[in-house]
């Protein structure tokens, strides 16, 4: 949103979903991110073929559980405190 300064020390990714404006020095964070989201995606994958549901993986019920004593509560706030939040 808004007006962007894009010059040649950035770096452009786009896909059919958008585009995304990055600092070239900051290219390298960019990328281990994306890793460590692709590593943990498969990892959730391979366990899903072994018959582990990712409700089970994620902790969901737990998550209800705590929902129903703090309704306020969010599912991105469990995920962190169970370590389930990959992109972060």
């Amino acid at each position: 949103m808004g007006q962007q300064t894009v010059d040649a020390h950035d770096v452009v990714l786009g896909d059919d979903d958008g585009v995304l404006f990055v600092p070239a020095e900051r290219v390298g964070e960019l990328f281990d991110l994306a890793e460590s989201i692709r590593d943990t995606e498969r990892r959730q994958a391979d366990l899903i073929r072994a018959g582990v549901p990712l409700r089970a993986q994620v902790g969901f019920g737990a998550y209800l559980a705590r929902r129903a004593e703090n309704p306020s509560l969010t599912f991105r706030e469990h995920l962190r405190a169970v370590g389930g939040a990959i992109e972060e």
